[in-house]
């Protein structure tokens, strides 16, 4: 019986783990509640997890404020022009509704198409932050390159929040304990295992150093490496 309550048995483990991902699901909305915060809050709540899920010691508070601090620039850039570009996408869509004939339709077909690649995008990019250094125009580009060379890891990362979301939705019971379950570990459970699919992913393309100056982050070759390298 007292092994069963040690620190080191695997339900203590669990219960600690489970804890650490409420703390920082907390501190995540909280930071999300500004708005234009958001990105820089989603940065840090990715570089946590993304440690997490290498197995390296993770200080909560500490480790999240730093990170939030750190990559709060060009996380926040990064986010203003997303949702900007989302607004924008959304008013085009209701904009095509009332085109007359076929035009509504092929205006319709044309957004879902753009917006395809704006949701990979928006699905990498702040994790990508939280992982690499770069500067801004390489990460819009390298975010869209590896979302597109790893596409079955992509499926999963976007249909996971998406699943979860639509079953929230389904009645009002689920919209009640759905909603309790996100305040209290939601969003951190799901980027905890969308760490487990970035982790693969992003293995591929890390340099063997870590940089001086930021050894939470690694710096990307402006070119990623070819297609035929980056197979699974």
């Amino acid at each position: 019986m007292s092994s069963f309550f040690s620190l080191d048995s695997p339900i203590m483990r669990f219960l600690s783990r489970v804890c650490d991902l409420m703390i920082l699901n907390l501190m995540t909305i909280v930071c999300c509640i500004p708005i234009v915060t958001a990105g820089a809050s989603l940065t840090a709540l990715y570089t946590i997890t993304l440690k997490m899920v290498r197995g390296e010691e993770a200080y909560i508070f500490k480790g999240f404020l730093k990170a939030f601090k750190e990559n709060f620039k060009i996380s926040t850039i990064v986010w203003l022009i997303m949702l900007v570009v989302g607004i924008f996408f959304y008013i085009d869509f209701q904009a095509a509704k009332i085109l007359p004939g076929n035009m509504s339709n092929i205006f319709k077909v044309l957004i879902g198409a753009v917006s395809v690649f704006y949701v990979m995008i928006l699905s990498y990019i702040f994790a990508y932050i939280a992982r690499f250094e770069n500067n801004l125009k390489n990460t819009f580009k390298n975010a869209m390159l590896i979302s597109i060379l790893n596409l079955p890891y992509t499926l999963l990362i976007i249909l996971l929040p998406v699943a979860l979301v639509i079953i929230t939705l389904l009645t009002a019971t689920t919209l009640v304990y759905g909603s309790m379950l996100w305040i209290l570990l939601g969003f951190s459970c799901v980027a905890y295992v969308q760490s487990m699919m970035f982790r693969k992913v992003f293995a591929k393309y890390e340099p063997s150093a870590e940089t001086p100056e930021n050894p939470d982050a690694y710096v990307v070759p402006e070119e990623l490496p070819e297609t035929e390298e980056k197979k699974n």
